[in-house]
């Protein structure tokens, strides 16, 4: 039996709500992923597997800058000093966006570190484990470029071009699977979206467009598990054979504050798969909605509502809705304060949303428009609710004036 800790989207270098330390010069947000990666590594290590297996996006951006790629070098020496074998496939956010330029994780190729396989091609490996060989079929993130630069699809659609890019993978997977070795487990690994799975905030950062593929075109005989990444939120599209995504290690923004953040331990033989999904601890984001247009006290009222919310150690957000008259009464700072003292690590925004009512000049192009509004009129009312400079209305006005005598 082949253990494997099957990892994705690590997103090393996302920095968003928090800040500098300044007792080590790093952000904040920068320690929780590497915190959760560090984790999700010790309870590989615990669990004794043979392989740890990276389904892409390692950075968050494509030119990770020398600290982030400093802290992924380490852990992966870590692994090595183990003699745990590491399986890297290349995601969206890995790949350089121009040909010929080195992606993001190349320098362990360069290096020739032992022990740590790059995959950032179509290719079918055999990787040795102490306790057997694993046949790993690669499908990284595929740019286009190599099809754009071909003189037959110079002149294709967009959708022409996605269909032969299809078509294309597709055979690969099919000839790979016929070539494997009966004998040896095998897991296919792709970095993608696969028709039905439920999508996350990966939408919001993704660096290139989705190229979707079927269950059925991962499934293929011989194959015993599927290592997905790219997918933000865990869930299992498959169980015979399983076909997972573990999802992101840490919590990008407040879209993913429901979603369990892990990974997944995966014991393999040929024919069989079991998995199991670990739970990492990553940042609590907390979204406190409060409504005060019926209160005579908002300011008690929200008072009241955020001391109820667990917000210790929690990335927070307080949307209010009020009318006008009671915006003065809410304090941002007051609020502020409040989550601070209660051990919020950040406070994302304290929002405040009015409802809006009729103004004046509006009620007035109301009953206008049903005398009659002009054009002129209308233009008119628009520019005084912006508070135009008269001088510049007149000037407007005037120009209105001369285009509509020309019609």
């Amino acid at each position: 039996m082949i253990k494997i800790l099957h990892l994705a989207d690590l997103h090393i270098g996302m920095e968003n709500y928090g800040r500098i330390d300044p007792a080590t010069g790093l952000h904040t947000r920068l320690r929780d992923y590497l915190n959760c990666l560090d984790e999700a590594l010790a309870f590989g290590l615990d669990e004794g597997v043979d392989l740890v297996l990276i389904a892409g996006d390692i950075y968050k951006t494509r030119a990770p800058n020398p600290t982030h790629q400093r802290e992924f070098a380490r852990r992966m020496h870590q692994l090595r000093s183990a003699g745990v074998p590491v399986f890297i496939l290349t995601g969206n956010h890995d790949v350089s966006p121009s040909a010929g330029k080195a992606h993001s994780v190349e320098i362990f190729d360069a290096l020739g570190v032992e022990g740590v396989t790059i995959a950032d091609r179509l290719k079918s490996h055999c990787i040795e484990t102490r306790s057997g060989p694993l046949q790993i079929i690669a499908v990284p993130w595929v740019s286009r470029h190599a099809l754009l630069t071909k003189e037959d699809m110079r002149l294709a659609s967009f959708n022409e071009i996605e269909a032969e890019l299809r078509r294309r993978l597709e055979n690969f997977v099919i000839a790979a699977a016929d070539r494997l070795d009966p004998a040896i487990p095998t897991v296919l690994a792709f970095h993608g979206t696969v028709d039905g799975a439920q999508l996350g905030a990966e939408r919001s950062i993704t660096l290139g467009q989705d190229l979707v593929l079927s269950k059925g075109t991962l499934l293929q005989p011989g194959i015993d598990y599927v290592a997905l990444g790219h997918i933000h939120r865990h869930q299992a599209l498959n169980q015979e054979p399983p076909m997972v995504y573990p999802g992101s290690i840490e919590r990008i923004d407040f879209g993913e504050r429901e979603e369990d953040k892990g990974c997944v331990l995966v014991e393999l033989e040929k024919g069989a798969a079991r998995w199991r999904f670990h739970k990492l601890a990553a940042r609590p984001f907390v979204s406190i909605e409060v409504d005060v247009r019926s209160s005579s006290d908002p300011a008690q009222r929200v008072q009241t509502l955020v001391a109820r919310q667990q917000v210790q150690n929690a990335v927070v957000r307080v949307e209010i809705r009020a009318n006008r008259e009671q915006t003065s009464a809410i304090s941002d700072e007051a609020i502020r304060q409040q989550l601070e003292e209660a051990g919020a690590f950040f406070v994302a925004a304290v929002t405040v949303e009015v409802e809006r009512v009729a103004r004046g000049r509006f009620a007035e192009a109301e009953r206008e428009m049903l005398d009659g509004l002009t054009p002129r009129r209308a233009l008119e009312l628009y520019l005084q609710s912006k508070k135009t400079d008269p001088t510049r209305m007149a000037a407007l006005l005037a120009a209105a004036d001369e285009l509509m005598a020309q019609e």
